[in-house]
């Protein structure tokens, strides 16, 4: 099975992806590259981000086999009572 490198993008920061992953097949990659765009939404909507995100996939041989992107969110209707202005921050 071939090797796939999910690089993701929140703005203007890139994280390249050195390890890569062994999947199936192109279809595959693209999947884990919506799901990583997903925990990148997730993030970047708790910690109230407003930027564009993307996860890039490249094949074992360094090709560029898809690009997957969003901008994400969030408005908060404050008679609700919401938290608005809560950050999550990580756990130590």
């Amino acid at each position: 099975m071939p090797r796939y490198f999910i690089d993701a993008a929140v703005g203007v920061r890139d994280q390249r992806d050195l390890e890569g992953v062994i999947v199936l097949d192109d279809l595959s990659a693209h999947e884990l590259a919506v799901a990583t765009l997903h925990d990148l939404a997730r993030i970047a909507t708790a910690e109230g981000r407003e930027e564009p995100l993307s996860a890039t996939v490249r094949t074992g041989d360094g090709r560029i086999l898809c690009t997957v992107s969003m901008t994400i969110q969030t408005h908060w209707c404050r008679d609700l009572g919401l938290a608005i202005d809560r950050t999550l921050t990580p756990a130590t």
